[in-house]
C-alpha cells in the first residue's frame, strides 16, 4: 500500500478491481490503521462481487451457466438495476456482453483478427439481458453466456467504502478509483472538493467538477479501445452491431456510485439518435446530473458548473 501524508490529509494507493484505487482522509494519529481496514474491505468486496475473481458470486453464476446459482441480496440488487438500464436502453447496456469483448480480442491481445458479419451473428446469440433469471434468491443465465460486472463492481466498492467510512466519523474524503469514478464526503469548513477531468476532444486540457457529499463517475473513449491493423475500435460495444459505440464522453453524478457508473456506461452504449429519450425516461425515477459529448461534437447536459 503506497501512502503519501501532509499536514491536512494522509492518502493510500493500491491497485484493485484492475486500477488504481485511491483514498484520502483527514490526518489523524489513527489514519493508518483507518487506511488498512478500508483496503481490507475493499479486498473483500473483490473477492465476493467482481466477476473476474474465482469463487464471486458473479464467478459462480458464470461458471455454472445453465444452472441456478444461489447469490446475496446485494447481488439481486445489481442485478435488478442493471437489467433496469438494459430495458430503458433496449439492449444497448447489457452486462452479459462477456461474449462480444472476447470475440473482439480484448482478452487476448494475440488475437488481431477483425470478426467477421457471421462471428458477430453468432456471438450475439450468446448475449442477451432478457436471459439473466433472478428467483428466489438464485440466478441462472444460459450455457456459454457471460456476465461482466466491469461497468459497476468497483463503484459498488465505493459505496461499501463511503458507509464504512461514515461509520467511523469520518466526514472529509475523497475516493477515487481509477480516475473513473469518485466519491467525496465534505463537511462546513470543507464544503466541497473538485476533481480534474480530461477534456473529451483534447486529453491535456481539463475540466473542474466540483463534488459534495456525491460521486462522480465518468465513461469514454479515451483509453477503452483496441487497436487493431493500425485502426482504433472502441471498448463498449453496441449490443445491437457489435461495433464501438459512437458516443466520447459520459459524465455522470449521483448520490450512489455504482448507481452513476452504471448510468454513465448506459448512456454512453446508447446512440445519439436515441440519448434524449434514455435521459427523459431515466430522469423520470432517478434523480442525477450529466454531461455528454457525442461523437459529431454536440454536447448536452443539465449540470451548471
Amino acid at each position: 500500500m503506497q501512502v503519501t501524508a501532509n499536514k491536512l490529509y494522509v492518502s493510500a494507493t493500491q491497485k484493485l478491481f484492475y486500477c488504481n484505487f485511491k483514498i484520502k482522509i483527514p490526518h489523524t494519529i489513527k489514519a493508518s490503521l483507518l487506511l488498512k481496514e478500508c483496503f481490507d474491505l475493499l479486498h473483500k468486496i473483490d473477492q465476493r462481487y467482481n466477476s473476474y475473481q474465482p469463487g464471486s458470486f458473479f464467478w459462480q453464476i458464470n461458471k455454472n451457466a445453465g444452472t441456478w446459482v444461489p447469490v446475496d441480496s446485494s447481488c439481486i440488487d445489481m442485478l435488478n438495476y442493471t437489467l433496469k438500464l438494459s430495458v430503458i436502453t433496449k439492449g444497448a447496456y447489457d452486462i452479459s456482453c462477456m461474449p462480444l469483448l472476447r470475440m473482439w480480442g480484448f482478452y487476448d491481445l494475440h488475437n488481431l483478427q477483425i470478426p467477421t458479419k457471421d462471428a458477430i451473428k453468432e456471438t450475439l446469440k450468446k448475449v442477451d439481458y432478457q436471459q439473466i433469471e433472478i428467483k428466489n434468491g438464485m440466478v441462472r443465465i444460459p450455457k456459454d453466456f457471460e456476465l461482466i460486472t466491469g461497468s459497476f463492481i468497483k463503484s459498488f466498492a465505493v459505496d461499501c467504502l463511503i458507509d464504512f467510512l461514515k461509520t467511523k466519523g469520518i466526514t472529509d474524503a475523497i475516493i477515487n478509483a481509477g480516475g473513473s469514478t469518485f466519491f467525496a464526503l465534505n463537511y462546513a469548513a470543507h464544503p466541497q472538493w473538485k476533481v480534474n477531468i480530461p477534456f473529451p476532444t483534447n486529453a491535456s486540457q481539463m475540466m473542474k467538477i466540483p463534488l459534495t457529499n456525491q460521486a462522480f463517475s465518468l465513461s469514454g473513449t479515451i483509453h477503452n479501445n483496441r487497436i487493431i491493423n493500425g485502426k482504433s475500435y472502441g471498448h463498449i460495444l453496441n449490443s445491437d452491431t457489435g461495433h464501438p459505440a459512437l458516443t466520447k464522453q459520459v459524465g455522470i453524478l449521483n448520490k450512489q456510485a455504482w448507481h452513476a457508473d452504471v448510468l454513465s456506461t448506459a448512456l454512453f452504449c446508447v446512440g445519439t439518435e436515441q440519448h434524449k429519450h434514455v435521459i427523459e425516461t431515466l430522469l423520470q425515477t432517478e434523480n442525477f446530473n450529466y454531461y455528454r459529448f457525442n461523437s459529431d461534437g454536440s454536447f448536452n447536459t443539465n449540470l451548471c458548473y
